[in-house]
């Protein structure tokens, strides 16, 4: 072909490379995506369950391969929320008799990071691997137990509990794979996870009593 014609076809072929990468892929996957080179496709479009399935800790999932890493982006920081959680057993004095007891209340409970989505995915977020975001200092599990003496009223019953603060941020999560996925590389959840981060500061603990 003669160098003057090759030229002129330059304009056409630059204009059919995407100006701009659409949402849920990244602008690398929209250009590889232009000429393959290798990869899988799925049998059925892919849902936001088979991508954090995929997440390394995950446990899999079988319409995808495993994911290198998963990121929360889009991070949104909530309100500190403080948690409590029951440490024991009720302790109770229904017998009815119209004396006081004393009794041991207390007992342990653990304390970590959890995640929840805004959508039901019958799925358990326990273990899966979810990296950005704030530090994860305070992330990984820890045991926290008290037991105190307390007088139970006669008809009444009462137990421990723990207030334990956590940080909260809300975003999506992307899911990054080592070999392309239908053309990509990269995608998005459009479901929108929450993790909450415990700040490790001492717990607040509260009696609570009530009617036998």
């Amino acid at each position: 072909m003669h160098i003057f014609a090759l030229l002129a076809a330059l304009p056409i072929f630059v204009q059919a490379l995407p100006t701009e990468y659409t949402r849920g892929v990244s602008p690398r996957a929209e250009y590889e995506g232009v000429f393959p080179r290798g990869g899988k496709t799925t049998k059925a479009p892919l849902t936001d369950k088979d991508f954090f399935q995929s997440c390394p800790g995950g446990g899999g999932s079988p319409n995808v391969q495993g994911a290198d890493r998963c990121t929360l982006i889009n991070i949104k920081n909530n309100p500190d929320q403080t948690i409590f959680k029951n440490l024991g057993s009720p302790q109770l004095n229904c017998a009815g008799g119209t004396t006081p007891t004393s009794v041991s209340l207390g007992g342990s409970t653990s304390v970590s990071t959890t995640t929840t989505s805004d959508m039901n995915f019958g799925i358990s977020f326990e273990g899966i691997s979810i990296g950005g975001g704030m530090s994860t200092s305070n992330t990984q599990t820890t045991e926290n137990s008290k037991t105190i003496t307390y007088t139970v009223p006669p008809g009444r019953q009462a137990i421990l509990t723990a207030g334990f603060k956590y940080h909260s941020q809300t975003g999506n999560v992307q899911v990054n794979y080592g070999d392309q996925i239908n053309g990509h590389y990269i995608w998005f959840t459009g479901a929108k996870i929450t993790k909450l981060i415990p700040s490790g500061g001492a717990p607040e603990y509260q009696i609570h009593e009530s009617k036998c």
